[in-house]
């Protein structure tokens, strides 16, 4: 069922030294190792050109290759897209991050009701709905009574 798994990836880019953090957030049970996956560290692009990459590289929408992966940019937070507004180049629109087979199997699938077979399973293990005239016959002439006194509060 599973042919292919996509990673979803935390990316810091950090201005000071141009080193790059990428970190994949924590899923229980998804079997894979987790954590950092890249360490912060200078990266040099892969198209020959031997150059660190640079905060105009990282774009909404752009597939970049690091460390021998694609990795697709699909959305930042606030304070990169203000970064990016003060230098006057800003960042597309987020995008959706599509899914795999993994994410779509853990999602809960509700299970289908049926009233007839619930109401027999009730009834066999000796519960049930009691038909209204047998419960209106059996509280016949029992009353809750409250006795109250009124005054000033």
């Amino acid at each position: 069922m599973e042919n292919y798994r996509i990673r979803k990836l935390i990316i810091y880019y950090f201005l000071e030294d141009r080193s790059i953090l990428m970190v994949e957030p924590k899923m229980v049970n998804s079997g894979t190792m987790q954590g950092a996956f890249l360490n912060r560290q200078m990266v040099l692009k892969q198209d020959g050109s031997d150059m660190p990459f640079e905060p105009s590289d990282f774009r909404v929408g752009l597939d970049i290759g690091l460390c021998g992966r694609a990795i697709r940019i699909y959305d930042t937070d606030e304070y990169t897209r203000a970064f990016f507004n003060n230098v006057g180049q800003p960042q597309a629109d987020a995008q959706s991050c599509p899914e795999d087979a993994f994410v779509t199997s853990c999602k809960p699938i509700p299970p289908k009701k049926d009233p007839e077979l619930l109401e027999f399973l009730e009834k066999k293990l000796g519960g049930g709905r009691v038909p209204s005239q047998k419960q209106f016959l059996d509280h016949d002439r029992k009353v809750l009574r409250f006795y109250t006194q009124s005054g000033d509060l």
